[in-house]
């Protein structure tokens, strides 16, 4: 640990931290915009101007080591000449548009601009113009004359999102922000960049100039379309939802969110969609209807089925987000009329599999638990696809460290280093992990299990076995798709014998929302 001293107050911080963290750790905040907790330290706004006795100048907080003894003012008159300095030279070229700009009255160039920028601009000279950018349909870029290059978004790009979507060409003045020769933004964690711009630079191109941010209430939910259950905050405008942004949770999604989380309530407000019940009438033809007059229909309906052809020929489906409550009172109104032809699996297809299951098929572990596994199986998942927030985290653990294996059919990109992979057909994925299962026995010097004797592993499940073997804290986790085969009960079944073999813990990246629930 290290000892200093930060306007008065003494902390000790982690060899290797910053003069920020030591400040952020008493409390004490440093202004800053191309700092980011989730991002490695650029240091290129250098708002964040500190005075560290002994420095013969200010020093950036957040690319300064902190060394035993050190002493730091935050907030003395050296300092605050040089934070006030920095934002006038931010200013020189930011366009006075804050009265149109999305990002009015939630910027933090704003912010601090009233904290730490003067009355006026002693500059006269004419402002610079950068050409708008088409970034696709999520993340718009029109008013790219805003940015103050902080690069927040072309590190995320780099380091959370896996990929080099944007990057930063030209030097002093003439420096800008673009993509790779007009290519759009496509990853799935694009609109993060958003809440990462600190300005009005890049904002969300259906919210454009819809709503001002002192106009929207706000109400907290959960993620229905992957299982991993990201916090979100609906922002709403009288009785229509405007956007959706991250509620940072450290244990789950951190504060990041998946574009189809961020995006996806465009469809609550398309024409097309169903908001009052329909009943088909005699002639055939769809008609608006009460819900008393709906509820009526269906109880009519569901009796008339059992009495004229029994009530084994009632069925009910659920949707894999519906809430647990109405999980229960579906399955207690169906089982009532004498039926148990209930599920919410839709896509399952092995009758099967529920008894290869012991439990709720969950993750196994705490969401948080996947940064600190040393070797991760993934078998049949399009992980960017089917749990992107998941896909980051792993990514992040491959960063120090942990070996991701995989055993797909596909052979897509995870955009993360992997140390072994199988690509089979979908029929050939259950063989596939009989081979890891042998092999592992054979590295651990185990008796091979009487079901896969005849099994002879080749190279690729070798290499698996082995990474799997030389780990203290591993995992092995089965997909969509594996759970979706028709030979899911026995994908399940030798998953869970290579998880056996090499001590590994034993989960399901399920699909739905509240597939657990359900």
């Amino acid at each position: 640990m290290v000892e200093l001293t930060v306007d008065g107050n003494q902390v000790e911080v982690p060899e290797g931290s910053m003069v920020m963290h030591a400040a952020q750790k008493l409390g004490l905040y440093v202004p800053h915009f191309c700092y980011h907790k989730k991002l490695s330290i650029a240091a290129n706004c250098r708002m964040c101007l500190v005075e560290v006795e002994k420095a013969p100048k200010a020093l950036p907080a957040c690319a300064t080591p902190a060394t035993n003894g050190m002493v730091v003012h935050t907030c003395s008159e050296k300092a605050k000449a040089a934070q006030k300095s920095v934002m006038e030279f931010l200013l020189i070229n930011h366009p006075l548009d804050c009265p149109i700009c999305d990002q009015g009255g939630e910027c933090q160039l704003q912010d601090l601009a009233v904290g730490y920028g003067g009355s006026a601009s002693r500059y006269r000279e004419e402002k610079r113009v950068v050409f708008h950018k088409n970034l696709g349909p999520l993340v718009s870029a029109e008013e790219m004359a805003r940015c103050i290059h902080c690069t927040r978004c072309v590190r995320f790009g780099q380091e959370i999102g896996g990929v080099m979507e944007l990057g930063m060409l030209g030097r002093g003045e003439h420096s800008e922000i673009t993509s790779f020769v007009g290519r759009t933004v496509e990853s799935e964690l694009s609109g993060n960049m958003i809440d990462l711009c600190p300005v009005g630079a890049l904002t969300s191109k259906p919210f454009r100039y819809t709503a001002r941010t002192w106009e929207l209430a706000r109400r907290r939910t959960v993620s229905p379309h992957d299982s991993l259950g990201a916090n979100l905050v609906v922002q709403v405008k009288g009785d229509r939802a405007m956007r959706v942004v991250p509620f940072e949770d450290e244990a789950i999604n951190e504060c990041w969110i998946s574009d189809r989380d961020r995006f996806s309530y465009e469809g609550l407000n398309t024409a097309d969609r169903l908001t009052a019940p329909m009943i088909k009438g005699a002639d055939g033809k769809w008609q608006e209807a009460s819900w008393a007059d709906a509820l009526q229909a269906v109880a009519q309906g569901l009796s008339r089925v059992r009495d004229s052809h029994g009530a084994g020929q009632i069925g009910a489906l659920a949707a894999e987000y519906a809430t647990t409550e109405e999980f229960a009172l579906l399955g207690r109104l169906v089982r009532a009329l004498g039926s148990e032809n209930i599920d919410f699996r839709l896509r399952q297809t092995d009758a099967a599999f529920d008894a290869a299951l012991s439990g709720a098929p969950w993750l196994g572990m705490p969401v948080a638990d996947l940064d600190t596994v040393d070797r991760v199986l993934v078998v049949g998942s399009f992980l960017r696809k089917d749990h992107p927030l998941m896909a980051q985290r792993l990514r992040q653990a491959a960063k120090r460290g942990t070996q991701i294996l995989l055993v797909d059919s596909a052979a897509d990109d995870p955009l993360m280093p992997v140390t072994a992979r199988i690509t089979v057909a979908p029929s050939g994925l259950p063989s596939a992990l009989a081979q890891v299962a042998v092999a592992l026995a054979q590295a651990k010097e185990q008796t091979v299990p009487g079901e896969f004797a005849s099994i002879t592993p080749d190279e690729s499940a070798k290499l698996i076995a082995a990474s799997l073997a030389s780990g203290s804290n591993a995992a092995v986790l089965l997909g969509n798709m594996a759970v979706a085969s028709p030979q899911a009960s026995l994908l399940a079944a030798n998953a869970r014998s290579v998880a056996d073999l090499a001590g590994a813990r034993f989960g399901f990246l399920t699909s739905g929302g509240n597939t657990v629930g359900g």
